[in-house]
């Protein structure tokens, strides 16, 4: 409705909320830090079962935007928000690096074991 050469505002839909959300996600200058925390969880995760290769023009362009995060001076909730998931998705890697690790000596001293056992003579 138009009152005096006005357009009267409204409300962005909740789907429209959600597009200017991810275009604000994906134009952060840290969203190719955390695309590249997130797919280095996932080839930890995968181990030598495979390899993550997915990439995205979207992912690119990220890439090649400069990170400008230290020229703001008032961060805003977004930026607290990717800083605190990069941070969590690399604890998240070390996390899962840790366990395969312990996993991997653990099954090696239990083959070391199983071998000593078959190979002592029993009377």
């Amino acid at each position: 409705m138009e009152t005096g050469g006005e357009k009267e505002k409204r409300s962005p839909t909740p789907e429209e909320d959600e597009e200017i959300l991810k275009k604000r996600i994906s134009g952060h200058p840290l969203f190719g830090l955390l695309i590249e925390n997130h797919l280095g969880c996932l080839k930890v995760g995968l181990g030598e079962f495979g390899e993550v290769g997915i990439t995205t023009e979207q992912d690119q362009a990220a890439d090649s935007k400069p990170n400008n995060i230290d020229t703001v001076h008032n961060p805003s909730d977004l930026d607290h928000f990717m800083e605190a998931y990069c941070m969590a998705l690399r604890k998240l890697k070390e996390g899962i690096e840790e366990a395969q690790q312990e996993s991997e000596s653990f099954i090696k001293a239990t083959y070391l074991q199983l071998g000593e056992l078959t190979h002592t003579n029993h009377p």
